[in-house]
């Protein structure tokens, strides 16, 4: 897809803009709290979330926060690889705290069911510490990229997360009362059946998209390095234990329970007055990345965990374009200026069949790069190199 345009009012620092985008790489550059990346914010709103994941709240300016007739609006204007030359809109509001989405005049019932409509990948500095982070950030950019292609996804997230609550919210009850663990066992039991059901289709939805992204990770990882190094991808599940490459039968689902079931009741304990955590399950399972089979978690260099950091969401683009026929918009922010000349050179040339956007602090990141179009950003104002206020929509 393309995005042609966006109109943002009242958003963050940035009062108004308009702005139009070339298909190839733009640039927003300038100095730190300006509104390089709220702009780019901006965009992955429009286009499925904010990649700050920002509460709605949180992007109103704090003059304009609670008063009557003072929206933030976004209207993103695109075009799809199916559809060139039909100019497709979303329009993006925020009035007193509520949100309201449409695409092509079509109102959203919730603003999430935007992500996943409009492909695109985004690469921020905390992207860095996938590597090396909390397992926390592993899941969840597993989930997203399972999230972009299917919606059933977010479904059995939710009804996870719904089971573990409930079946906490029946803990508390028994350490209130022991009496009533004869009358809670039986609902128990049904949340625990409905928190292994939608374990295992959060596992298999994981995996589905585990096996693409380490398939395509292999591949861009032995580009990077010219096959000096080769990159492995461990999913550690902590049911069904570590998977390389094979992937574990899911047409028996009747075997997964079993095996779900037998984990949940070795490690599972009701009535302990201690803070009650479900023990074992799709939420504790996490990535492993290896360096020439050496764990880069615990002995990658600084370069080795950028490049991977690098490489995985090179690869999710390619899921997206090979898996999904269509070329994803990609938006990185603050990432050229991590990297050396030969690796900055690498992300340009292997997006270069995709529209980028990228924010710079420094100009030369990208001056000796062709087919771009740069705004200076200063206090939320957008500007052309020569000095000239941009409004082109």
């Amino acid at each position: 897809m393309i995005v042609k345009g966006i109109r943002v009012d009242n958003f963050r620092n940035i009062k108004h803009a308009e702005l139009e985008f070339c298909e190839g790489v733009n640039i927003f550059y300038g100095d730190n709290a300006q509104g390089k990346t709220n702009m780019l914010e901006a965009l992955s709103v429009c286009l499925g979330k904010s990649f700050r994941r920002a509460k709605p709240g949180s992007m109103v300016p704090f003059e304009y926060e609670g008063a009557d007739g003072e929206d933030t609006r976004l209207t993103l204007y695109f075009e799809t690889d199916s559809a060139p030359g039909k100019e497709n809109v979303v329009n993006y509001k925020i009035t007193n705290g509520k949100v309201s989405v449409d695409i092509n005049g079509i109102a959203l019932k919730h603003a999430a069911d935007l992500y996943g409509e409009l492909k695109h990948v985004v690469f921020a500095p905390e992207h860095l510490q996938l590597v090396k982070g909390a397992a926390e950030l592993r899941r969840y950019y597993i989930d997203s990229i399972a999230l972009m292609q299917h919606k059933a996804h977010k479904r059995a997230a939710a009804d996870y997360i719904a089971a573990m609550k409930q079946l906490a919210a029946l803990n508390n009850e028994i350490i209130a009362s022991p009496d009533t663990i004869r009358n809670t066992r039986d609902m128990i039991g049904i949340w625990s059946d409905i928190l292994i059901r939608q374990g295992i289709n959060l596992t298999y939805g994981r995996l589905k998209y585990y096996e693409l992204l380490r398939k395509a990770a292999d591949t861009l990882y032995n580009e990077l390095t010219l096959g000096k190094e080769k990159l492995g991808i461990i999913y550690r599940s902590n049911i069904f234990g570590d998977i390389d490459g094979e992937l574990p039968d899911f047409s028996d689902k009747n075997e997964l329970y079993r095996i779900y079931v037998e984990k949940l009741n070795k490690y599972q304990v009701y009535g302990q007055r201690s803070e009650f955590r479900v023990r074992v399950g799709a939420h504790r399972d996490d990535l492993m990345f290896a360096i020439n089979g050496i764990n880069a978690r615990e002995f990658g260099s600084q370069g080795q965990v950028k490049s991977i950091s690098l490489i995985l969401k090179l690869a999710e683009a390619e899921i997206i374009r090979n898996h999904n026929m269509e070329t994803p918009v990609v938006l990185l922010d603050e990432v050229l200026g991590e990297l050396d000349g030969a690796r900055r050179d690498y992300v340009i040339n292997r997006l270069n069949n995709s529209q980028v956007f990228i924010t710079s602090c420094d100009y030369r990141d990208f001056e000796d790069s062709e087919d771009l179009r740069v705004w200076l950003v200063k206090d939320g104002e957008f500007y052309s190199p020569g000095g000239g206020r941009i409004s082109l929509l």
